[in-house]
């Protein structure tokens, strides 16, 4: 993947005394603020010719801000190819392989979902992430309007998710509500056991909330960690078995619901093999295609 080519911007008088990351964003045209603290973060803005990794620091006018986001290798734990399952005017869905971050990270910008999408298909507003350990859909913006109201959705919780996530050692209960604070703020995680073998367990998992890491975290601290994870007693099989599969939008004056299913791929569901479980219980004719409910 070729990276980004480096950036010049000077500040005009509409944004002295913004913050650098509203700054960046701002005039950056491909960068949103989320992007521009990753690349403060990462050593590679400068201003007045000078490296700054502040974010808040206070921009003046005229001031030339500058960044050029150094390559990296491919991560080597990446599991095949990202697949675009709904492609529209105003979004993508995309099928996220495993091991592929979706924003750019301190180790740069190469690699990435949205390097993916920005070299291959135009430029992406990010809004909704998944781990880079975590596989499955992901709904990217292609205009700031639609950014801003995919975030309005996300924040009210009216886009369902579910993942399936396969743990051990296997939990006693069938179905349960995880409801604790992360990083101070209220979290609900629900999880209902689809297939059960004496070694693991598959659970469809829905989200009620979306912090970071979430099912992860959840998981792990009930004392069920998800295959994979880097946890106390944890099964290790090459990669994390979470797998976001379902992913729903629902309808406005404009569209009618969008529906997107993405099956575990074969790497998943061969792992889960190991295990027991043929997760044949999500395999439903919806698993193979993808629509929008007009």
């Amino acid at each position: 993947m070729a990276r980004p080519p480096p950036t010049n911007l000077i500040v005009p008088a509409s944004l002295a005394g913004e913050r650098l990351d509203r700054a960046i964003a701002a005039l950056g045209i491909d960068v949103s603020r989320g992007e521009a603290r990753r690349l403060i973060a990462a050593g590679v803005v400068f201003v007045a010719g000078r490296r700054t990794g502040i974010s808040s620091r206070q921009v003046r006018e005229g001031e030339r801000i500058s960044w050029e986001v150094p390559a990296r290798r491919r991560e080597t734990g990446l599991h095949g190819e990202p697949r675009i399952v709904i492609e529209r005017d105003d979004l993508w869905i995309i099928d996220k392989p495993a091991g592929m971050p979706t924003e750019p990270t301190r180790s740069g910008w190469d690699g990435t979902l949205s390097a993916w999408l920005r070299h291959a298909h135009g430029q992406p507003f990010v809004t909704h992430r998944l781990d880079a350990a975590t596989s499955g859909l992901v709904v990217v913006a292609r205009d700031r309007a639609t950014q801003a109201e995919l975030n309005s959705l996300f924040a009210t919780h009216a886009i369902g998710r579910r993942y399936i996530a396969i743990v051990s050692p296997p939990p006693p209960w069938d179905s349960a509500t995880l409801d604790a604070p992360i990083d101070a703020r209220a979290a609900v995680t629900r999880a209902r056991v689809i297939e059960r073998s004496e070694l693991a367990v598959a659970l469809e998992v829905d989200l009620e909330t979306g912090r970071t890491r979430q099912i992860r975290r959840h998981l792990a601290d009930a004392g069920f960690p998800v295959v994979g994870e880097i946890a106390a007693g944890a099964r290790t099989h090459g990669r994390l078995l979470l797998h976001a599969f379902d992913l729903r939008l629902p309808g406005n004056s404009l569209r009618g619901p969008v529906i997107a299913t993405a099956a575990p791929p074969a790497d998943f569901v061969g792992a889960a093999g190991t295990l027991g479980l043929s997760l044949s219980a999500l395999a439903p004719p919806t698993m193979e295609t993808s629509q929008v409910t007009r």
